[in-house]
């Protein structure tokens, strides 16, 4: 095929003349039907992508099993982009254990259908309001969670937990199964006084990252609207003090509570009413010093004792966990600045003698420990399953004789499996990098207490025998020479140098 094409002087485009043969005419007759499907082909694509509505324009059509993933008793929504649950036409008929919408971009939390529900979760959204009576219809509704989302006071209002209505006309029943809520990471200031009057058999309560800052009297009456309260989460809330009686409602219930992450310097004195506390957890918290006067008050049932990543933490004096008879495990560790354990922080002394708890774990790693006194456990060492002594400034001197040379070649492989070769000397110099299990046959010479270096008296000791053996005999010499007269002190006249060489004659000389 040949192509003339011509401008006229007009500036006009002339009508071109072509010239064709048989294989041209074939190759545009196919090149056109083929361009020609497949504009056909894009045509309708478009057509039916304009006409295809988004998920949330056609959710009315969808079952919830559409959009999410369903399996056997549970349904994951999570991540679908979504902005609001389904209506009741959408959701199974069979009881459910398990449904989340975390992480979506819910605003608005309505009323949900007439389901069975074990577990509900709604974190990583953002709500910022919850119609009245939003759970009411959710059968066996036991744990809830809210957390990450955008909750205020002024929103979160005791009509949101309403169950069913009553016969008059403005009670209504509890959710009686309820006994987890999660409401952490929203922005809560502070709580409705009878935010929990509809949910009185919540057991575990999670207020973690709201900044509370204080625990005011509409909180504390908020809990106490919470009779069967076993487990409280307070963490990262703020908080520098407790009110003195904030656990009194509770002192035969809350078995577990969680304070770190806040910025308590003292052990809240609140405790004492916590009588029947198993689990403490004061992590994460500015403390400086555990003495006598700051000191653990008694808690006759607390086991477990968690004090890590204290940063500021120095020492723990006598008496701190005097009063914790039962505990079973105490986690002392990643306290940067931790330097001495008082032999007696654990013993407690009554009219019967000296008792210690009976611990089962004590983790004391990471810290800047230089000592573990045989004391500290008194007779209880036996019973001990677990001890974590991992990097420490362990000083390999007298005051560890009972650590090196009795308790890790005896129980160290059972209490430390193979981190017992993980233990290093820090001093004095000459052991300094040695492993402390390297030196359980040695007895372990004392270092000074005024800073004195007694690794160098040797060659002290040395230069004073070498001096000592060099200088008597000068000195006898000398002294014979004084006593011959060769050397003059005082007052000297010539018959007294003569006299120096002079030699009596014998008797027997005539």
């Amino acid at each position: 095929m040949s192509t003339n094409l011509f401008i006229n002087y007009d500036g006009m485009v002339e009508v071109p003349q072509y010239s064709f043969n048989m294989d041209g005419l074939l190759f545009i007759v196919v090149f056109s039907g083929v361009a020609l499907c497949e504009t056909m082909v894009f045509e309708n694509k478009v057509e039916d992508f304009a006409n295809t509505p988004k998920v949330e324009d056609n959710i009315q059509h969808l079952n919830i099993c559409d959009i999410c993933e369903c399996k056997e008793k549970e349904i994951n929504c999570t991540s679908r982009h979504l902005t609001h649950h389904f209506e009741n036409s959408f959701w199974p008929s069979i009881p459910l254990e398990l449904v989340t919408f975390e992480n979506n971009s819910i605003v608005h939390l309505k009323q949900f259908p007439n389901v069975t529900i074990s577990k509900l979760i709604f974190r990583h959204n953002r709500i910022s309001k919850i119609d009245d009576n939003a759970f009411r219809k959710i059968q066996n509704l036991s744990q809830l969670d809210l957390s990450h989302n955008q909750l205020t006071s002024s929103i979160l209002l005791p009509t949101v937990f309403t169950g069913k209505r009553k016969y008059a006309p403005h009670e209504w029943e509890a959710l009686p199964q309820l006994q987890v809520l999660n409401l952490g990471d929203n922005n809560l200031h502070t709580l409705h006084q009878d935010l929990f009057e509809h949910i009185p058999n919540v057991e575990v309560l999670i207020l973690n990252g709201n900044p509370l800052e204080v625990i005011d009297d509409s909180i504390m009456k908020a809990l106490n609207n919470l009779y069967h309260l076993q487990e409280l989460h307070l963490v990262d809330c703020n908080l520098e003090t407790l009110p003195e009686y904030v656990f009194d409602f509770h002192k035969t219930s809350l078995k577990k509570l969680h304070l770190n992450e806040n910025r308590f310097t003292k052990i809240p004195t609140a405790l004492k009413y916590a009588t029947v506390l198993e689990f403490l957890n004061l992590d994460e918290n500015p403390i400086q010093n555990l003495d006598e006067n700051n000191a653990f008050p008694n808690l006759p049932e607390l086991k477990r004792l968690s004090l890590c990543s204290l940063p500021y933490l120095t020492n723990v004096g006598r008496y701190v966990f005097s009063e914790l008879p039962v505990m079973e495990e105490l986690y002392l560790c990643d306290c940067p600045r931790l330097i001495n354990i008082d032999e007696d922080s654990l013993v407690m002394h009554n009219i019967n003698g000296a008792f210690w708890p009976p611990l089962k774990i004590l983790d004391l790693s990471n810290n800047a420990l230089k000592y573990l006194s045989a004391n500290l456990l008194g007779g209880m060492w036996h019973k001990l399953e677990k001890l974590i002594l991992l990097n420490n400034d362990w000083s390999c001197d007298c005051q560890n004789q009972y650590l090196i040379t009795q308790l890790l070649p005896m129980r160290g492989k059972t209490l430390m499996q193979d981190d017992v070769d993980k233990l290093f000397c820090t001093a004095p110099p000459e052991h300094a990098g040695k492993n402390l299990t390297s030196l359980s046959h040695r007895i372990l010479r004392c270092l000074d207490r005024y800073g004195a270096r007694p690794e160098r008296d040797a060659a002290i000791l040395v230069g004073i025998l070498i001096g000592l053996l060099l200088a008597l005999p000068i000195t006898l010499t000398l002294f014979f020479l004084w006593r011959r007269g060769f050397f003059f002190f005082g007052r000297q006249n010539p018959a007294s140098f003569s006299r120096a060489f002079y030699n009596r004659t014998s008797t027997n000389d005539s």
